[in-house]
């Protein structure tokens, strides 16, 4: 992909704080991952090496070498970075919250080794890609999770059910379906979210949603109109009352100007 230019990440067309916006994307401000972001980062860690093999070989991986990858995954992230831990995990002490994320995403790999890996067919897994939109003051990325004949898939890792329509609402997963329709002149026939639900017994639920050509404009609409705040230089944050707006939603939250608030606790 190309440095020249600013990169739009397909993630962020879903977001609901402009103001959250502008401190990420176009001041460059990073945001310490919280444990949930590692566990995630671990899970797909495990997903990769799996879905990658069975590409190579028609096989998956023993559960093993899928949990070994998962931990690994995980630790690697959690070693190269500062850590955000809420008031509640730091008063728990690090190794312990350390020590549960790790079963968690190893659990978590498990679960889609099992009861999803076997039936998915993949083509290509962590995919990236950039999509130069005429007009626009920068590029569209993104990096697809799993890529099936006519079905793109992004794995989630979640303490609770899905709705069912939350992959028709997915911004992301549209993008991703545009940059397949403009770069192989072939858009896939369906999205899905494969979410790997952590509860007392956890669970993998897939959600699907058919594509078509309307989905492809609402992306696009949605580029136009931040592209244009990005030129006029105004970003608006949502209303304090918001459900994103508060600690547990954004790693900003604590340093906004809006809503000024001590440190988070961080670990390096």
């Amino acid at each position: 992909m190309s440095s020249q230019r600013p990169q739009l990440h397909a993630s962020s067309l879903g977001i609901h704080c402009m103001e959250r916006f502008r401190r990420q994307y176009i001041e460059g401000e990073r945001i310490p991952p919280g444990v949930a972001a590692i566990v995630g980062t671990g899970t797909h860690k495990g997903v990769e090496v799996n879905l990658s093999h069975k590409i190579e070989t028609g096989e998956l991986l023993p559960v093993e070498s899928v949990q070994d990858a998962a931990r690994d995954g995980l630790m690697a992230a959690w070693k190269s970075q500062a850590i955000t831990l809420t008031p509640e995990e730091a008063s728990q002490g690090v190794n312990e919250v350390q020590g549960r994320a790790v079963d968690r995403a190893i659990r978590l790999a498990r679960l889609h080794h099992i009861e999803k890996a076997p039936e998915i067919e993949p083509l290509e897994v962590e995919r990236r890609w950039s999509l130069d939109i005429p007009g626009m003051s920068f590029e569209l990325v993104g990096t697809m999770d799993v890529r099936e004949q006519e079905i793109i898939r992004d794995t989630k890792t979640t303490g609770k059910t899905p709705s069912s329509d939350i992959a028709a609402k997915s911004m992301q997963l549209k993008a991703y379906a545009l940059a397949v329709k403009v770069l192989e002149r072939t858009p896939p026939g369906k999205v899905a979210l494969d979410y790997l639900v952590d509860i007392k017994t956890p669970k993998a639920v897939t959600v699907e949603y058919e594509i078509d050509n309307d989905d492809f404009q609402v992306v696009l609409a949605r580029v136009e109109i931040i592209d244009r705040a990005m030129k006029a230089g105004v970003f608006m944050p949502v209303e304090p009352t918001h459900w994103c707006c508060s600690e547990m939603w954004c790693g900003f939250w604590r340093s906004c100007r809006y809503v000024s608030r001590p440190k988070q606790f961080s670990i390096s």
